[in-house]
This record gives C-alpha cells, sequence and structure tokens, in this order.
C-alpha cells in the first residue's frame, strides 16, 4: 500500500500547491493536491502531475561532472563528489588570496522557492562578500512601483476576490499562469459579479470574463490614465478618501492634464466611448478589485505603468476595502529571520543588474570576474541578450552550475554538481501568489548522489573554515529561518504536518488606512512616458509569455517542442507576406531565429508572441532576441522594449553581424 507523504511544489510559480505524494517501495507514483490548502484546493497543474517524469527522467544528472580535457569544448565526465568540491573551494582560495574575493560571482535565481535556498547567500557573506547580482527578471518594476504608492507591495488574500462585484484581470491570463484563481472568478460572476480581461491579446482567460478590453501593446499607462481623465471629468472620484489619504493629487492631475482624451484614446486604440463605459462601471461597482499580471512588468515604465493603474483604484477610494485593491504578489521574506543571510560579514560588495548580466561580466574590471557559481537558474536561457551571456560565461576561468540537469547555462560550465528536487529534501514555501505556507518534507531520499544546495554549501563551507557557521540538519535552519513565524504562535513542526495561513498576511491590506509611505499616505504617481519605443527596422514589439507546458525553462529533451513557433495577428502576417504555418526569420537588434508563423487573429496588432525557456541548443531560446534594457525603477529586465521584424526565409539576407541563427526548435500550445 502507497504512503502519503504532505509536501509543497517550490518551482517559481504564484500558485506553490499543497501535494499528497504517493510512495511505493521508495518510488513516488503519483501527486494530487492536498485537500486541506485552502489556496489550491486539492488539484494540481499539469505541470505539477507530470512532474514524477521529471524526477525519475534519465536526462537528469545524478553525479558530479567535470569537462574531460578542463575545456567547455570537451564531453563531461562523471567525478567523484570529494574532487569536485575540493577543486572549487581550491579555486575560491586562490582568487580570494590572488585577485580578490570580487572576482567570484555567484548567481541565484528563483528555480526554487525553498526557504533553506537563501543560506547560499549566508554562505558568500562569510567568505567575506562576492560579486552578485542587483535587480529582477521577474517582478523587480512591480515592486518598485508599488513601493512608491503604497509603501510595499501587498496584495489582497485571493480568496477576498469573493467580496468583488468587478474584478479587472489587467494583463494576467489564469488559465495558463495561476490556475487556482480560475474557481474565484467563476465564483464571483456566479454571485452576479463582472469580469474584465484587459490584454492586447485575447488569451484563454477571455473565456472567464464578461468582457475583454484589448488595448494596443504596450500602452497600458495610456489607457490607465484615459479612464483616470473621464472619471475625475464626471466627478466620479472619492474626494473623501483623496483628501484624508492620499498625497500627491495636484501633481497627478497635472499629469492628466497634459494629455487630451482624444491623445490617450489614439495610443492605446480604445475608441472614446468604450473607455467611458469601463471608467464608469470601475468608479461605480465598489468594490472593484484588479488582478494585475506579468506582461505589465517588462517595459522601461513599467513600474510607472502599475503606478497609475494603482491611482486608478486610490481615486475611486477602491484600496482598504474588502472586494477592492490592486494585487499583483507578495512579499515572501517578511517571516524569515534576515540576519541569518549574515550580510554584517560582507566587507566586499559588488553588484551586477541582473538584466545587464552579459554586458556586466565583460566589463567587470579591479578585478574582472573569473569564477562564476550558479545554482536555483539559468542565466543564459533566461537572461536578457543570451547571445551576450554565453559570450561573457565563454570567457571565464570555472563556470559552477547546480542544477539537475543540463541547461543551456551548463553548456558553458566547467563542473556541475546535481541537486536534489522538493521531492527529496525537507524545506518550507512561503509563496509569492498566496498566503498559505508549506512544509516541504522529503517523499523519498536523494536519488543517486544528488544533493541538497544546503548540503553541497555546507561541503564547500567545511573545506574553506566555515563548517560550524554553516552547520546544522534542514530542521534545524528552519527553525532559525523562520523564528519570527514560531513568536507569531506557528511552529515550524506544525509547518511540516499540513498547509498553514501565514498569521501575519491581512487579507485586506490597508484596511487601517495606513501606508509605510514617506507621507503615510497613498502617494500618486505624477510623471510616465506613455509614448513606446519605435524603431522603423524593427517594426513588432517582441512579447513573451509563459506556457502551459513547462515552467520557464524547465522542460524535458523529449518534451522540447520541435520547432519554435511564435504567433502574430493577421494584420502583421499580412504585411510580412508570411502564411499561417510558414517558417520565417524573426530578427532583433542582437539576434535572430527560424520559427514557425502561427497567424492568430486574437493577437494584437503590431506584436509578437513567443513563449519563453525553449533551449537555445534546441534552436529555441527567445531571449536571443531580446535587448538587455533595463526598467527606470527596480532593475527590472524590460523584455518588452525589444522590437522584431519578420522577413520570409526566400529573401532573407544573411545574419547581421553579432546575431545568431538557430537550427529550428519548438511548437507550443497558445498561451499569454
Amino acid at each position: 500500500m502507497a504512503e502519503k507523504i504532505y509536501t509543497s511544489c517550490t518551482l517559481d510559480c504564484p500558485d506553490g500547491c499543497g501535494i499528497v505524494a504517493h510512495v511505493e517501495d521508495g518510488r513516488v507514483i503519483r501527486l494530487e493536491g492536498h485537500p486541506d490548502h485552502e489556496f489550491t484546493r486539492g488539484y494540481l497543474c499539469a505541470k505539477t502531475y507530470r512532474f514524477p517524469r521529471r524526477l525519475y527522467s534519465a536526462e537528469r544528472q545524478l553525479y558530479p561532472l567535470a569537462r574531460a580535457d578542463g575545456t567547455i569544448h570537451s564531453p563531461w565526465v562523471r567525478i567523484e563528489w570529494d574532487d569536485a568540491l575540493d577543486r572549487i573551494a581550491a579555486g575560491i582560495e586562490a582568487l580570494k588570496q590572488s585577485d580578490g574575493p570580487l572576482s567570484i560571482m555567484h548567481y541565484q535565481r528563483t528555480g526554487s522557492w525553498g526557504a533553506t535556498k537563501k543560506l547560499s547567500h549566508r554562505f558568500w557573506n562569510l567568505l567575506g562578500g562576492v560579486t552578485t547580482t542587483s535587480g529582477s527578471l521577474c517582478s523587480g518594476a512591480a515592486r518598485a512601483g508599488q513601493k512608491l504608492d503604497f509603501g510595499t507591495r501587498l496584495g489582497h488574500d485571493p480568496s477576498d476576490m469573493l467580496n468583488s462585484r468587478l474584478v479587472v484581470l489587467w494583463g494576467r491570463n489564469p488559465l495558463a499562469t495561476n490556475l487556482h484563481v480560475v474557481p474565484l472568478l467563476k465564483s464571483v460572476r456566479e454571485q452576479g459579479g463582472r469580469v474584465i480581461l484587459v490584454d492586447p491579446v485575447r488569451s484563454e482567460s477571455a473565456t472567464l470574463c464578461d468582457q475583454h478590453i484589448q488595448p494596443r501593446v504596450a500602452s497600458d499607462a495610456a489607457l490607465a490614465l484615459a479612464l483616470a481623465k473621464i472619471i475625475l471629468a464626471e466627478g466620479l472620484e472619492d474626494k473623501a478618501f483623496i483628501a484624508h489619504h492620499t498625497h500627491g493629487f495636484a501633481g497627478y492631475c497635472k499629469l492628466i492634464e497634459r494629455h487630451s482624451l482624444e491623445g490617450l484614446s489614439a495610443a492605446c486604440g480604445i475608441a472614446i466611448p468604450d473607455l467611458q463605459c469601463v471608467a464608469r462601471e470601475y468608479a461605480t461597482t465598489r468594490p472593484a478589485s484588479i488582478l494585475l499580471g506579468w506582461g505589465l512588468n517588462k517595459y522601461k515604465n513599467s513600474a510607472e505603468i502599475f503606478r497609475c493603474v494603482d491611482a486608478l483604484a486610490a481615486i475611486c477610494g477602491q484600496i482598504g476595502v474588502a472586494g477592492g485593491g490592486v494585487s499583483h504578489g507578495f512579499d515572501t521574506q517578511r517571516l524569515f529571520d534576515k540576519s541569518l543571510d549574515a550580510s554584517d560579514r560582507a566587507s566586499h560588495h559588488r553588484a551586477i543588474p541582473e538584466p545587464l548580466l552579459g554586458r556586466g561580466l565583460l566589463e567587470a574590471k579591479d578585478p574582472p570576474i573569473r569564477m562564476l557559481f550558479v545554482n536555483g537558474g539559468n542565466p543564459v536561457n533566461q537572461s536578457p541578450n543570451s547571445n551576450l551571456v554565453a559570450r561573457a560565461l565563454r570567457q571565464l576561468e570555472c563556470v559552477v552550475v547546480v542544477d539537475s540537469f543540463l541547461t543551456d547555462t551548463t553548456d558553458y560550465a566547467h563542473l556541475f554538481l546535481p541537486t536534489t528536487t522538493f521531492l527529496e529534501e525537507e524545506d518550507a514555501l512561503v509563496s509569492w501568489g498566496h498566503n498559505i505556507l508549506g512544509g516541504v518534507n522529503a517523499a523519498i531520499p536523494p536519488l543517486g548522489e544528488s544533493r541538497s544546495d544546503l548540503r553541497i554549501y555546507q561541503d564547500l563551507a567545511a573545506r574553506l573554515g566555515l563548517a560550524e557557521e554553516m552547520a546544522g540538519t534542514p530542521r534545524q535552519w528552519l527553525e532559525r529561518i523562520l523564528a519570527p513565524l514560531t513568536k507569531k504562535g506557528v511552529s515550524v513542526d506544525e509547518l511540516m504536518k499540513g498547509p498553514v495561513r501565514c498569521p501575519v498576511a491581512p487579507l485586506v491590506p490597508f484596511s487601517d488606512r495606513r501606508f509605510p509611505t514617506p507621507s503615510g499616505r497613498f502617494e500618486f504617481v505624477t510623471d510616465v512616458d506613455i509614448v513606446p519605443r519605435v524603431d522603423a527596422d524593427f517594426p513588432l514589439t517582441f512579447v513573451t509569455n509563459f506556457s502551459k507546458k513547462w515552467l520557464l525553462s524547465q522542460m524535458l529533451e523529449t518534451e522540447h517542442p520541435k520547432t519554435a513557433s511564435i504567433r502574430v495577428g493577421e494584420e502583421a502576417a499580412r504585411k510580412a507576406g508570411i502564411a499561417n504555418g510558414e517558417i520565417a526569420l524573426l530578427r532583433s537588434a542582437v539576434g535572430e531565429l527560424r520559427v514557425e508563423v502561427l497567424v492568430d487573429p486574437r493577437v494584437g496588432a503590431d506584436m509578437v508572441i513567443m513563449p519563453v525557456g525553449t533551449w537555445m541548443k534546441r534552436g529555441g531560446g527567445a531571449n536571443v532576441l531580446t535587448e538587455d534594457v533595463m526598467s527606470n525603477f527596480g532593475e527590472m529586465a524590460a523584455y518588452g522594449e525589444t522590437r522584431v521584424r519578420l522577413e520570409p526565409i526566400a529573401r532573407a539576407s544573411g545574419p547581421e553581424e553579432g546575431a545568431s541563427v538557430t537550427p529550428l526548435a519548438s511548437d507550443w500550445q497558445m498561451t499569454q
């Protein structure tokens, strides 16, 4: 009879599912949703149901690897753990002595949201500090914008949506990226409420909505200002909320006055009568909530876009009320003892913004970067301007990657260390998409010779004189990391038994009208550039999105799509002279790909959509095309600033200088 073990999915997803793993004879035979999880409610997404395939895949690497002759051009060969760790420790020590610790760079992304993964920062700080990253590839602009408005990014609890009479999905596609929100949206409509989708693409989630507003791509700021202009002109604002709980309203009004309604309508591509209907409905329907997605977070002015949408809620008094608010995400470290990072032990400091990783690595001086240690990420595949990042890694003397699979990044690595998955380790999950805390219990022992990230760092620490300061079992470290949670009445033992609601997360943030801003009030945006980038040579906006079939770049090679596909609207295809299903060349200023063109009337004008995550080594890699541009606030990768052009293969000329033509890659399921 199968044993049932409670755990949680720590992959980079807002839903953070509670899981029951069924284990028979030491093998995970299936996963199901935990029935008592308040948000995920007993079911999982398809990717999680399929995770045992990934766990036991023949493609998974279970032993340390090194290059046969030490260069990245030679094949991988299996080595012993002691050999791998000795080499890395010796390299670290040698570089500290010769060039100083800043010649070493640590790169960590969010391949796992397990709490103990933060201890990697402790290790490098105990060493005295190394070069690290700053900024974000995911939500930096959103955090920065909402922090300026509210003092912190703090969304409403998802369950509070049931109090809404109107829900606006602005750039969010729950059917593809946030599946457990879907029942809540259905309940809102069953209760007589309405759901409006705002998206330049008529995504799958339009089927959940009463109305679809389809603005021009990258025109969200103009749309938000147009709605506000109508609300204020018609006297529909909440004057009391503005007077008593906001700061900077006069400056916000001046911003709106700089634009005519006709100009804003033209900019966003929505007719004035349609704008008026939406503005009136949002201002007069109480309560009304807005759920912001990740598409808005990919432009230079993304922080300002978020602020313009936040301001809509403020002028209508939809903040601090049940069923209202503007929600995007949550602070994942509010229950962590951050002193365990040992940041006070780091005497050396340098950070390269993640959106500019390739440039930063190449341009680093005094000292130059000579070693890169990567865990929890695939920077070659996920960073903007992938070709430049690959070039930068190619010139490093030592690249170490901790992963379970050979990725686009490991193609440029010298040493590979196999790590465990969430089904083989003990940890805890604080989700960035809801307020339910999850225990992570090992369903099975580590496969092969794979080791948890924590153990890998502890083994390195033992070789570098830091054994005592990194010592401890995962449970002991969880007790220390989550000490603030224990003080709020939830023990780690309780957390490991089943899902627990976060004791400090409000269902309705700012209900006391207190904002941790300089003024103590909601603070209005007073400036935003609403004119999207225009490039005559590259007329189409390149939009990257997430696939239903895989998470970021985490897929098996046997699951990899056959042909890299893009979606374009009928007008863009007609202008390029390309028919549905035709193979074409997609070019940007920094790269090019051969792709299959899927002509889709649901895609808005002047844009191209491609899912992130297909592999460069298989002819994919959306970020081969994206430019390394950074947002005005939050150091966010502004992927959406990339412009591309589409050419039939027959008339396409040779590669432009600096570009790379890759072979055919993938076929993929439509998502937005």
